[in-house]
């Protein structure tokens, strides 16, 4: 009999704990529930907007990082991504890339920053969708016609037996609602189909066009480059933990029909870099007082050069120093190493890269740096 009633007690507490598991997992969406979160894609190339809005009536504590955020991408039916074979047309279930920073700049815990979201009120801040979809694949898989859902938090692990949800978690509540709302590791948004102006752009959006004759800038030294067939191009993209070393292959062809002479060296390419803290120009190019024969070399018709140019070197200390995605525009200027006074007719322009170098930086440069604290709409 004794050991019967043993059975019972210990029953009644396995299901008690289950039902309590089961009602913890249930719960885990109550402070989701409160939190509205939704996606906005920019215009034009611009940024994208995330934003998370309380609809309920008590505050909550939210980890308002946006490194938190992964896009799961849905190309159109057909789409062939770089390193993928065409999808068999028997093939039924949707491509899905998912876009997400590495682990190294993920947040693992959820404190640092955390922001305390009043009721009715939101938090919401721009991002780069290719800070987030950065290789090859992921953003070819950003094209018109394709899928995006956001999700901003911690996925768990699917387990046989329900279990109570554990830290870290995106929301919780606090004040009088703690103990009466369960705390969430995920939200999700509404999924949104990218229309053309929507699509990001690898570069900045074109510059105004000038007069007719004339470059977007206007400038002989680009109309000697469009006669010439002369085309840069660089490295399509480099991804770091730190800003401290950056290396990126430039490269010059000639697409014309003649053979130019020209000095293609490290010193005279120069990077226009954009990020997060602006635009700076990196590099300059310096008249050369004697120039000799040994500097210039002739580039046939179809010809191809290379350089690999440390960008770290060309531009100001601090111009890598905080995480985010850079873009860096390659710019060969041979106006002032012309081989004219030795006798060589030489090609004296500027050649500017069409598509700049994508540059993701994942962790700031310095120990110890606190990004901004986030702040309330």
């Amino acid at each position: 009999m004794r050991a019967s009633s043993l059975l019972s007690a210990a029953l009644v507490v396995t299901l008690v704990t289950l039902a309590s598991a089961v009602r913890a997992e249930d719960a885990s969406g109550d402070a989701a529930r409160a939190l509205a979160f939704s996606v906005s894609p920019g215009t034009s190339g611009g940024p994208w907007t995330m934003k998370v809005q309380n609809t309920g009536e008590a505050p909550l504590r939210l980890a308002a990082d946006p490194h938190l955020l992964v896009l799961e991408v849905t190309p159109p039916a057909g789409t062939v991504l770089p390193g993928a074979r065409a999808a068999k047309a028997t093939t039924t279930a949707p491509l899905v890339v998912t876009c997400s920073l590495p682990d190294d700049a993920r947040p693992k815990t959820d404190e640092g920053q955390e922001l305390v979201v009043p009721a009715k009120r939101s938090w919401s801040t721009s991002f780069d969708p290719l800070l987030y979809c950065f290789d090859a694949r992921a953003r070819a898989a950003l094209v018109p016609g394709a899928t995006v859902r956001a999700r901003f938090g911690w996925t768990t692990k699917a387990t046989k037996t329900p279990i109570p949800p554990a830290p870290p978690f995106v929301a919780s509540p606090i004040g009088a609602s703690d103990g009466k709302l369960a705390p969430s590791k995920l939200l999700e948004a509404t999924a949104f189909t990218l229309t053309d102006e929507q699509r990001p752009l690898a570069g900045p959006p074109p510059p105004a066009s000038g007069p007719p004759g004339t470059s977007p800038e206007g400038t002989p030294a680009e109309e000697q480059e469009k006669a010439s067939g002369l085309v840069l191009t660089s490295s399509s993209a480099v991804d770091v933990a730190r800003g401290v070393e950056l290396p990126v292959t430039v490269t010059l062809g000639n697409e014309g029909s003649r053979a130019h002479v020209l000095s293609f060296r490290p010193e005279l390419i120069r990077f226009r870099v954009s990020g997060p803290a602006g635009t700076v120009s990196c590099g300059s190019t310096v008249e050369r007082a004697s120039p000799i024969k040994e500097l210039f070399a002739t580039l046939g018709p179809r010809g191809r050069a290379s350089q690999t140019v440390l960008l770290t070197a060309q531009c100001p200390p601090d111009t890598f120093d905080k995480p985010g995605l850079y873009r860096a525009t390659a710019i060969l200027d041979t106006s002032l190493a012309s081989g004219r006074s030795i006798g060589l007719r030489t090609f004296d322009g500027v050649v500017t890269a069409a598509t700049p170098t994508l540059v993701r930086v994942r962790t700031p440069r310095r120990t110890g740096t606190t990004p901004p604290r986030p702040a309330l709409d």
